[in-house]
C-alpha cells in the first residue's frame, strides 16, 4: 500500500496554475509552474489580502512572473512580507523580484541566505577544481564530467537576485501574522537551515519540503562539504517533527496535496532512508563507488538530468554508514571505493 492511500486528502479542489484558492480566512492556496516533472510548487500565502505574507515564491522563470503579475492583479493582492522556507530555487527564485518591485520585506534561516547568495553568484567561467575532483572521485565519467562543467552556474539563472539584506528567522521563533501565531520549526538534511512554520490554533503545518506526502526530498551533499552526513540530520528532524507536531495536523506541502497523516508520513520517511542504509551496507560486502550503487538507492533510471542528484544522495547515504561506523572510504585509481568494516 502506499504512503498516499494510508493518508487522508481532505480538500477535493486543487487551485490551477497561477490561482489561488482559500482554506480559511487566513489561509491562501496559491500554485505555481515548474518546468520539469514535478510540474507545480505549492506557495502560502498568510493574511489579509491588502496585506499579505507569502510563504515561499516559485522560480524566477518568465511564466511564474506573469503568473504573480496577473494574480496579484485580479486577487488585488498587496504582498508586504516574503518568508522562504529554504534557498531551492523553486522555493526563492522570485523573492528578490517581489522586494523589489513590490517593496516587501524578506524573510529567512540565515545558513540558507548565506549558502544561496554563494551558489548564485557562481558561474561556468571558473569551475572549482574542487567539485571536478568531487564528481570525478565519485566515478563519474569523462564526458559526465564535461556535461556538468557546461551546466555549472545554472543555479543562479533560475534565481532573481537576492537582496542584499534579509530578516533572519531561527528555530522556536514565532512568526505573527494578523494575531495568528506561526512558531518556527527548523529540520535539516534538504537544506542547512530548513524552516517550517506551526499554528496551533489553526492547527496547521507548513511544511515547504520537510514534509511531502508521496515523495522524499532529495538528501545530499556537494562538493562545498564533502563530509557532511545530511541523512542522520534528516532521520533526526523526522523525529523530531514527530515529537511536536500533533497526529491531526494539517499539513500544507510544497508538492502535492495538503495531508493528514503526519506522524505516518514520518515514520514511512524514517523507514525509508533506514531500508535504503540497510540495503546500502549489504551492496557493499564487495567494493563499490558512489555510481556503482544507483540501483541500491533508486528504482527511477539514472540520467544526465539527474545524474547529480542521485550521486549527492548516494554519497551522503555512504557518507552516514561512515560515520556510524559500519563500512570503510579508500583512494584507489583516483576513484572513492565503500566497502564493509
Amino acid at each position: 500500500m502506499s504512503s498516499e492511500r494510508r493518508l487522508d486528502f481532505p480538500l477535493d479542489i486543487v487551485p490551477k496554475v497561477g490561482s489561488l484558492t482559500y482554506l480559511n480566512d487566513h489561509v491562501r492556496w496559491i500554485r505555481m509552474p515548474l518546468p520539469m516533472s514535478l510540474n507545480h510548487i505549492n506557495l502560502w500565502g498568510l493574511g489579509s489580502s491588502d496585506n499579505l505574507t507569502l510563504v515561499d515564491t516559485g522560480m524566477h522563470l518568465d511564466d511564474t512572473k506573469n503568473a504573480w503579475i496577473n494574480l496579484i492583479k485580479e486577487q488585488n493582492l498587496t504582498i508586504k512580507d516574503i518568508v522562504v522556507t529554504h534557498m531551492h530555487p523553486d522555493h526563492i527564485g522570485m523573492a528578490g523580484w517581489f522586494v523589489k518591485e513590490c517593496n516587501t520585506s524578506f524573510s529567512m534561516s540565515r545558513s540558507d541566505y548565506l549558502q544561496c547568495r554563494m551558489l548564485s553568484a557562481d558561474t561556468g567561467d571558473n569551475v572549482p577544481h574542487e567539485a571536478i575532483d568531487f564528481y570525478t572521485q565519485a566515478g563519474m565519467t569523462e564526458g559526465q564530467i564535461k556535461t556538468f562543467i557546461k551546466r555549472f552556474g545554472f543555479f543562479g539563472s533560475i534565481i532573481h537576485p537576492l537582496p542584499e539584506a534579509y530578516t533572519r528567522l531561527k528555530d522556536s521563533d514565532v512568526l505573527n501574522v494578523d494575531g495568528i501565531e506561526w512558531a518556527v520549526i527548523e529540520g535539516r538534511g534538504h537544506s542547512l537551515e530548513h524552516l517550517c512554520f506551526f499554528s496551533k490554533e489553526l492547527n496547521m503545518f507548513i511544511s515547504g519540503d520537510q514534509l511531502l506526502p508521496t515523495i522524499s526530498s532529495h538528501v545530499g551533499i556537494f562538493p562545498t562539504e564533502p563530509k557532511a552526513n545530511p541523512v542522520e540530520e534528516w532521520i533526526a528532524s523526522c523525529h523530531k517533527l514527530i515529537d511536536v507536531l500533533p497526529q491531526d495536523v494539517f499539513v500544507l506541502p510544497a508538492h502535492g496535496r495538503p495531508f493528514i497523516g503526519a506522524h505516518k508520513r514520518l515514520h514511512a520517511l524514517i523507514e525509508h532512508h533506514e531500508t535504503s542504509l540497510s540495503k546500502l551496507y549489504d551492496a557493499l560486502k564487495t567494493p563499490k563507488r558512489s555510481v556503482d550503487v544507483f540501483d541500491v538507492l533508486f528504482k527511477r533510471e539514472i540520467d544526465e538530468g539527474n545524474l547529480i542528484m542521485a550521486t549527492g544522495e548516494s554519497l551522503a547515504h555512504l557518507n552516514c554508514l561512515i560515520y556510524r561506523g559500519q563500512i570503510r572510504k579508500y583512494l584507489k585509481d583516483g576513484h572513492s571505493w565503500y566497502e564493509q568494516i
